[in-house]
């Protein structure tokens, strides 16, 4: 009875030990066995590059699984910020388990970007996404004064921005700062004192929805500037339907001449009236406003950019706008870009630099 017992208990050591290696060969012959993949994460992480929008970085955080590729349904150069684009993601599962057949919000966790799709492909898992381009704005490469009483500044505009924050400075001192969504802006309400101003312009996004997707550049400095008489401060404009008349203090109306008031220059014509748009007065080209303010500095008018000196003559030929920065500006006055003249290769923004 006992030799019995010892029989038995053996045999049931033996079946344990027998099963467990069935169950381990079964395992490495068939890894399918090993079970399914039940959630997934992907991360989105922006990135940004100076005036460009780049791709974002992709990273899966469950083990095991690979990304095999990934594929946009528009090129980068195409994107817009905040314009969503859709993905294409594949993904393989490297450790022997299966992906189920789809995949929902909770089980397929997508960060930095929108699940719109999840399914099993081919023994593979395709995921669809959209995402929302995002970019480093560049700063304004110049900032100036567009009048000669400089006191309208005015720059140059930046690549995706879609609006500007502007600060003014008197003798160093900060003025107030100024959010504008185009590439100019009249200060003189603020440059009411004597003493030498300056501002400081970077590229935004207008509102709070846009700023989600622009990311702030950084300043760029205008020239200094001394404020100076500002001319005329004692008449007063007359509106008719044909244009605008200024009076003067002793009645009379400015006529056929330039003349300086509230720190801007105009011209009126033989009529008295303001004169607007483009004028030729001795041999040189002027460009007014439609405010009448005789304009300096860089302008695009027309999409095409001029230069206009501190006495508010058009220039032409070679122009030095910094230390080793040269523009051409045509016979017309129109800016050259994107060839060669006198030797010198001018790029498509139309420098050339030493």
């Amino acid at each position: 009875m006992k030799e019995y017992v010892s029989m038995k208990r053996l045999t049931g050591k033996w079946m344990t030990g027998f099963l467990t290696g069935i169950m381990v060969v079964a395992a490495a012959v068939f890894p399918a066995l090993a079970g399914t993949v039940d959630s997934v994460r992907l991360e989105f992480t922006d990135r940004y590059q100076v005036g460009e929008i780049v791709e974002p970085e992709l990273e899966c955080r469950t083990s095991g699984i690979s990304i095999m590729s990934i594929e946009w349904n528009k090129e980068t150069k195409d994107w817009k910020p905040g314009s969503k684009v859709n993905g294409t993601i594949l993904l393989s599962c490297d450790d022997g388990r299966e992906f189920l057949s789809s995949y929902g919000n909770k089980s397929m966790r997508i960060y930095g970007a929108r699940l719109t799709g999840a399914r099993a492909e081919e023994g593979n898992l395709k995921v669809t996404v959209s995402y929302d381009p995002v970019v480093q704005l560049d700063s304004p490469d110049s900032a100036g004064w567009s009048n000669s009483a400089r006191t309208k500044a005015a720059w140059k505009s930046v690549k995706y921005a879609t609006g500007y924050q502007i600060r003014l400075y008197r003798d160093d001192s900060f003025i107030r700062s100024i959010d504008v969504t185009g590439t100019s802006r009249d200060l003189s309400e603020y440059m009411n004192k004597e003493g030498m101003y300056y501002y400081e312009v970077r590229a935004v996004g207008r509102d709070e929805e846009d700023r989600k997707y622009r990311k702030s550049s950084e300043y760029t400095m205008s020239a200094d500037y001394c404020a100076e008489d500002p001319g005329d401060t004692d008449g007063q404009w007359r509106r008719y339907l044909d244009g605008s008349k200024y009076e003067k203090e002793d009645g009379s109306f400015v006529k056929d001449e330039w003349y300086r008031i509230n720190g801007n220059w105009y011209y009126f014509d033989e009529n008295e009236f303001l004169a607007t748009g483009w004028r030729q007065t001795d041999g040189s080209w002027y460009y007014l406003g439609d405010d009448g303010n005789m304009l300096t500095g860089w302008q695009e008018i027309g999409g095409i950019w001029y230069y206009f000196g501190e006495d508010g003559s058009m220039y032409t030929g070679w122009l030095e706008s910094a230390p080793g920065e040269w523009y051409y500006l045509n016979a017309d006055g129109s800016m050259a870009s994107d060839v060669t003249i006198d030797g010198r290769r001018l790029n498509a923004s139309g420098v050339y630099r030493e």
